[in-house]
C-alpha cells in the first residue's frame, strides 16, 4: 500500500488532485490510499509523532501554517527524508524557499491529467525502488523457537507443504512453519516470483523457462501453473532487462 496525502486549503484543488489519482492508470495496478488535509495545521498535527505517508502533494500558500512551513516541520524529523514531497502552486517564485525542504517536484496550476499522471507514475516507481533497497538482506525464519537468518542471495526457491515452508538454498534445505504468502511479503518482489500456488522462485537461479515448467541452475524442474504462466514470463523478461540496464 502506498499512502498519499493531499494538503491544500482550496477544496476544488484537493478534489481535482484526488480525482486525478483515482483516474490514473497506476491506480488500477497499485494499492493507493489517499488522505486529504485542508490546512497546514491539520497536516502537521497528523505527522506530529510519525509520518506514515509515502507521498505528499502540498499547496504553498495556505492560511495559517503555509506549505513551506509544513514542509520544514515534515523534514525536521530525519525519518521523513524518505517522504516524496511535491508542491502544487500557481506561483513559481518560491523555488529558492523550497530548497531546504528537498522537494521531489513542483506542479504548476492549473493541473492537467496527462502531465500529472506521468509525474505520479515516476514518484510511485521511486517510492517502490526505495522500499526495495531498504528490504533486509537476510530472511529471518523460526525453527522450533530458534531464529535463523538466511542470506536472501542464497535462496533458490521456497515451496509450501501443508502448514510448512520448505526453503531451498544453494547448499541446504530448511523446513519451518509458515505460509508462502507471508514469506513472499518479506522478499524483494522483482526478484522472487510466485510461479505456482506451491512455489516461490528466485529469478537469479532460473536457467530456462518452458511452457509449463521452469529449469533452475541446479537442474531441478519446478511446475508453472497455467494461471501464472504469462505473468511469470513477463516478470522474468523484466528482471533480465533490469540486469542489463
Amino acid at each position: 500500500m502506498i499512502h498519499i496525502a493531499i494538503c491544500d486549503d482550496d477544496k476544488p484543488t484537493t478534489e481535482q488532485l484526488e480525482d486525478m489519482i483515482l483516474n490514473s492508470s497506476i491506480y488500477r495496478t497499485e494499492k493507493l490510499d489517499v488522505t486529504i488535509f485542508y490546512s497546514g495545521e491539520s497536516f502537521t498535527k497528523a505527522i506530529q509523532h510519525s509520518c506514515h505517508f509515502d507521498l505528499v502533494f502540498m499547496d504553498i500558500e495556505m492560511e495559517g501554517i503555509s506549505g513551506v512551513t509544513a514542509g520544514h516541520i515534515l523534514r525536521a524529523d530525519c525519518d521523513n527524508d524518505r517522504v516524496q514531497l511535491v508542491y502544487v502552486s500557481s506561483h513559481e517564485e518560491y523555488h529558492v524557499q523550497l530548497f531546504d525542504v528537498q522537494p521531489s517536484g513542483f506542479l504548476k496550476k492549473p493541473l492537467h491529467q496527462a502531465s500529472f499522471e506521468q509525474k505520479l507514475i515516476s514518484l510511485i516507481q521511486n517510492i517502490k525502488r526505495k522500499r526495495q533497497r531498504s528490504k533486509p538482506r537476510l530472511l529471518p525464519i523460526n525453527q522450533k523457537g530458534i531464529e535463523t537468518l538466511v542470506p536472501i542471495r542464497n535462496i533458490m526457491y521456497l515451496a509450501s507443504d501443508r502448514r510448512k515452508v520448505i526453503l531451498r538454498t544453494t547448499d541446504e534445505q530448511l523446513e519451518y512453519y509458515s505460509t508462502l504468502s507471508l514469506e513472499e511479503s518479506k522478499l524483494p518482489s522483482e526478484q522472487f516470483v510466485r510461479i505456482h500456488q506451491s512455489y516461490l522462485v528466485n529469478f537469479f537461479y532460473v536457467k530456462q523457462i518452458l511452457a509449463r515448467r521452469m529449469i533452475l541452475t541446479s537442474g531441478e524442474e519446478l511446475p508453472i501453473s497455467e494461471k501464472q504462466a504469462a505473468a511469470v514470463k513477463k516478470s522474468y523478461l523484466k528482471f533480465r532487462g533490469s540486469l542489463i540496464e
